[in-house]
């Protein structure tokens, strides 16, 4: 029943059809409109979203809420290259040692966009490393990680990274009230 169900759809010549097909109102038509982006087309809005444990960034369209990369931050992804083989990566990921402890995972936390002006710019993006007291600097023209900045005086960091209007300074906020 399924599969002659889907195969209504599919051979629906028309969009009252499809509606009738899949019964759907013109309320629901209207929602799936307003997020749909056609092939080739891009999207209006990217979001970044922290990959948590995994060290890494998810970033997607918005609307169409598609995935366009997870970008490699603080943890080795072979199935990119990040980390093995890649001496410009392997030399990023050597820039996040602490205290010559080398350190091959994090966990990526609240980012934030640079600003000029107090206003978005989509230069950069920072992340820091919850777990690490790290920030990653990603270039958003890329959407690759340039630069580890470890912090030496943290034990570790939680909260969000923080830009001021121009960015100039990088804020990070800790999660323990005492230096490691």
């Amino acid at each position: 029943m399924i599969v002659l169900g889907l195969c209504a759809t599919v051979n629906a010549q028309s969009l009252e059809e499809v509606m009738k097909a899949r019964g759907l109102s013109q309320q629901d038509m209207l929602a799936a409109a307003k997020t749909y982006t056609p092939t080739g087309k891009m999207d209006e809005y990217y979001c970044f979203s922290s990959g948590g444990q995994s060290g890494q960034i998810i970033a997607y369209g918005v609307p169409s809420m598609r995935l366009l990369k997870y970008i490699a931050v603080f943890t080795p992804e072979p199935w990119q290259g990040y980390g093995f083989g890649d001496v410009e990566s392997m030399a990023i990921l050597d820039q996040g040692s602490i205290r010559g402890q080398k350190i091959t995972w994090g966990d990526t936390h609240h980012p934030a966009l640079s600003e000029t002006a107090g206003e978005y710019d989509g230069k950069y993006l920072f992340i820091n490393d919850k777990a690490n007291p790290r920030v990653a600097v990603i270039d958003l023209k890329t959407f690759s990680t340039i630069q580890i900045v470890p912090n030496p005086i943290m034990k570790s960091e939680h909260g969000s990274t923080f830009v001021t209007p121009n960015t100039e300074y990088i804020l990070e906020t800790t999660q323990y009230p005492a230096p490691f």
